[in-house]
């Protein structure tokens, strides 16, 4: 197996946004759910943990924010970091969803 590059993987997002018509904000979901169970895999006890996630505006934040709520429902103890002013991710796409839904869990 290789890695794939950066261009490579936005063809791919590309695709199954526009020919596939999967929404990004499902690709998100899955994105951030399938992070977070790999890092479960890497916590011997997910209660005594402590977990640090750093996001900034973009699509990678978003994935961030859904990678914190679906290890806070786990009982990990995380803490979210926005590299930008709270005012730059509440605009409208898939990383503000996201960035709303912690908010109203009041995760951050």
């Amino acid at each position: 197996k290789r890695a794939l590059k950066r261009d490579e993987i936005r063809e791919i997002d590309r695709k199954a946004i526009e020919v596939y018509r999967i929404p990004g904000v499902i690709l998100m979901e899955n994105a951030g759910r399938n992070v977070a169970e790999e890092i479960l895999k890497m916590l011997p006890d997910p209660d005594k943990a402590k977990v640090s996630i750093f996001c900034g505006k973009g699509n990678n934040g978003g994935d961030g924010f859904v990678i914190a709520r679906h290890l806070y429902n786990k009982g990990v103890n995380i803490s979210v970091y926005l590299t930008t002013q709270i005012s730059n991710v509440l605009t409208d796409g898939d990383t503000s969803t996201n960035l709303k839904i912690l908010l109203n869990m009041n995760i951050c």
